[in-house]
């Protein structure tokens, strides 16, 4: 039997996020993506998820109001990228719940971006020898005992890391003392 309570993951708050987008620079720079740079070439200014960029903030506005929204995956509990993935390339690890990509079975096939219904893998269109590129929750950080670096910049933590139980834990606590923000 799976203990969900005990897998690590990270969380957002969509009402605590100012759009700072601090979360998408320490992303990029932890995983040493190239950036993702505005139409004039000046700016980090990622529009959406792509072979450089592994999470993004969004902006939505409707009148007078805006609402930020980060996109970056969300390690589901049955991820379909991975059922997808024919030669397991992208799977899911049931100690930490990171859904992980590994190249080197990777063909190419891009049946992971075509089945994840949040449209987060994105295949890196602009190499010679691309690859998947998805958010891994920082892995590599997390085995160093460190956190995820959007987690860690977050000024207002508006992203969360920890383990599923403590966050679902932190989300009742943060809805119970603004019942009419959420």
């Amino acid at each position: 039997a799976r203990r969900w309570q005990e897998i690590i993951t990270a969380d957002y708050d969509t009402t605590m996020c100012i759009g700072c987008k601090a979360c998408v620079v320490a992303c990029r720079e932890a995983n040493d993506l190239a950036p993702d740079l505005d139409p004039e070439g000046l700016h980090q200014a990622p529009l959406d998820l792509s072979g450089r960029t592994k999470n993004v903030i969004k902006l939505f506005k409707e009148g007078d109001k805006i609402s930020f929204m980060k996109s970056q995956c969300m390690h589901c509990v049955d991820p379909a990228c991975a059922a997808a993935c024919m030669l397991h390339s992208l799977q899911k690890d049931e100690k930490t719940g990171i859904v992980s990509y590994d190249p080197t079975y990777c063909v190419g096939c891009r049946y992971c971006e075509m089945a994840c219904p949040f449209g987060v893998p994105k295949f890196e269109w602009e190499k010679v020898a691309p690859k998947i590129v998805k958010c891994e929750l920082c892995r590599h950080r997390i085995k160093e005992g460190r956190q995820p670096a959007c987690t860690e910049v977050c000024p207002t933590k508006a992203v969360i890391y920890g383990q599923r139980g403590e966050l679902l834990a932190e989300a009742h606590r943060r809805i119970e003392e603004k019942p009419d923000l959420y």
